[in-house]
């Protein structure tokens, strides 16, 4: 059996939680089961972030109504071919054979089909500013696009397009109580002052170096090249202290 490497890709990833598009489509799929008076199958396609090259695409041709929300300005995308079967099963009619204008009285139909379906976009975009349901013939600037595929009792892709991407939620914090059991080499150091380099030359086992007092007061106590603390330096119960002055860098 040969072995296959999948290349990694990395691109931007919809933030919008699968749950919030699942509650847009129970509700979409509740309204037309009412509306057509039959059951309604619908698959949902998960929201992605389209390249920009892709919108064209998804959009050419497409029949748009734009809904003004609080988080976020909503788009319904409804492509010609589907727009026209929409509103061919809404008047009982069979499979709509070639693409053509849609009448004053199916354009009047479909508005209010679509006015419908708005109302379970909340989810997504937020609280609706007013209840209506613009329709334009373009939006500029959408980030996130899912579609809801409806299998029964007609083939109709419903798109939703978002202005904007929601903010990802923080999924934990990380307390100093989780770092207790974290090991940290600390080192105290004591500036001693500048000596000349021909001295440090001449060094040797048993060589004294000798410092003022004061000097004692500029110790510091550093971990993996940060400084924690500073302070005075000296001996207590037999072992080498640091008596802390001042927490952080140096001042």
């Amino acid at each position: 059996m040969s072995k296959r490497i999948i290349k990694p890709v990395f691109g931007p990833r919809s933030a919008l939680p699968p749950s919030a598009a699942c509650v847009v489509a129970n509700g979409v799929r509740e309204t037309l089961t009412s509306i057509l008076s039959s059951p309604v199958e619908m698959r949902l396609f998960e929201p992605s972030i389209p390249p920009l090259l892709a919108w064209p695409t998804i959009l050419d041709g497409a029949v748009l109504y734009r809904v003004r929300g609080s988080i976020a300005d909503a788009a319904i995308v409804l492509r010609s071919a589907d727009a026209l079967s929409l509103v061919a099963a809404l008047f009982g009619e069979g499979i709509v054979h070639r693409e053509r204008e849609l009448s004053p009285i199916e354009r009047d139909v479909l508005d209010r089909t679509v006015h419908a379906i708005a109302a379970h976009l909340g989810s997504v975009c937020g609280t609706r500013e007013n209840r209506s349901v613009e329709r334009v013939g373009a939006i500029e600037g959408y980030a996130t696009y899912f579609e809801l595929l409806i299998e029964e009792p007609i083939a109709v892709r419903i798109g939703i397009a978002l202005s904007r991407d929601p903010s990802p939620e923080p999924r934990g914090c990380v307390e100093i109580g989780h770092l207790a059991a974290v090991s940290l080499t600390a080192r105290a150091t004591l500036d001693l002052g500048r000596i000349p380099s021909r001295a440090v030359a001449g060094l040797r086992p048993g060589s004294i170096l000798t410092f003022r007092s004061h000097d004692l007061q500029r110790c510091a106590l550093r971990a993996h090249g940060r400084s924690l603390a500073h302070g005075a330096c000296g001996v207590r119960n037999g072992h080498y202290a640091l008596h802390v002055e001042a927490v952080g860098g140096e001042t």
